[in-house]
């Protein structure tokens, strides 16, 4: 199963992880959310990663994942959100942030709906 990708309201990308990822499927979305956050032309916007069902992200991805989120934050991403379900998924999503560089507002959550709802309401913090 592939990476989705979906544009939600309130100018949010919503990717959302299968249970296991492929070197392909890494770099497919790799691709494909370059070409839409560029697509963008720089305006602001908001990643809500749901890794609910990736219990651990292969070791091999996660470097290049910190640097696709240090990528977007460069080109317009204002906060992130992770939805994990497990505190060891929970560890791995803050030190893909943190080897990111990430200077953004970016939180963990174990409910798409919570993380939904931070996203939607940034006054909130």
């Amino acid at each position: 199963m592939k990476i989705e990708i979906a544009h939600l309201p309130h100018d949010i990308i919503e990717v959302i992880y299968p249970s296991e990822v492929t070197p392909k499927d890494v770099t497919e979305y790799v691709e494909q959310l370059k070409k839409d956050i560029t697509a963008r032309g720089g305006k602001e916007w908001s990643a809500l990663v749901d890794q609910s069902r990736l219990r651990v992200m292969p070791s091999t991805v996660v470097g290049e994942m910190a640097r696709l989120n240090a990528y977007a934050q460069q080109r317009g991403m204002v906060r992130s959100a992770r939805v994990v379900v497990d505190p060891g998924s929970g560890l791995q999503a803050w030190r893909m942030t943190k080897n990111a560089g990430l200077t953004i507002p970016a939180k963990t959550f174990e409910s798409r709906a919570e993380a939904l709802a931070w996203l939607e309401a940034p006054d909130a913090d």
